[in-house]
C-alpha cells in the first residue's frame, strides 16, 4: 500500500480533495440553513412580545427567544460538524476529518453572524429565503453523483 509523507495510507483511485470540498460545502450549507431558520424563529418570538402581544421595546434577556437562539445555534453547529464528519468518511485520518468538521462548525457560526445585517436590511423573509436556498443547495450537493475520476461511491 502506498503511504504519504505522514505514513497514512493513500489510495490513488480517490480524489480526496473533491471529497473534502463537497463534504464541507454540504455541511456548511446545512448548518447555514438550520441557523437561518433558528434566527427566523427567534425573530418571530421577539416580534410577538413576551405576552404574545406587541413588542414593548425592551431587550429580551430570557425566555423562549433566548433558549431558541442559544440551543438552536448550538444544534446547528453540531449538525454542521456531524454532517461534515459523515460526508468525509472516505478520508481515513480521524485528525483531518475532525479538523475539517470543526472548520465547518466555525463557518456555520460565521454565517449566523452575517445573518444579522441580512435580517436588518431585508427582513424576516430574507432569512427564510436564504435558509431554504442553503438547504436546497446542501441536498443538491449531497445527491450529486460523483465524477468518474473521484472513485467515491
Amino acid at each position: 500500500m502506498v503511504t504519504n509523507f505522514a505514513g497514512e495510507p493513500v489510495s490513488g483511485s480517490r480524489d480526496l480533495v473533491l471529497v473534502a470540498f463537497r463534504g464541507m460545502a454540504v455541511a456548511v450549507l446545512l448548518g447555514t440553513g438550520l441557523v437561518m431558520f433558528v434566527l427566523w424563529g427567534v425573530g418571530a418570538l421577539v416580534a410577538a412580545g413576551p405576552t404574545g402581544g406587541p413588542v414593548t421595546g425592551e431587550p429580551v434577556t430570557g425566555g423562549p427567544p433566548l433558549l431558541l437562539l442559544l440551543g438552536g445555534t448550538l444544534l446547528a453547529l453540531l449538525a454542521s460538524a456531524a454532517t461534515a464528519w459523515a460526508c468525509l468518511t472516505p478520508i481515513d485520518s480521524y485528525y483531518r476529518r475532525g479538523g475539517l468538521a470543526l472548520v465547518c462548525a466555525f463557518a456555520t457560526f460565521v454565517t449566523s453572524v452575517l445573518a444579522a445585517p441580512l435580517h436588518y436590511f431585508l427582513g424576516q423573509r430574507a432569512l427564510l429565503g436564504v435558509g431554504a436556498g442553503a438547504l436546497a443547495g446542501a441536498v443538491l450537493l449531497l445527491r450529486m453523483t460523483p465524477t468518474a475520476g473521484s472513485g467515491n461511491s
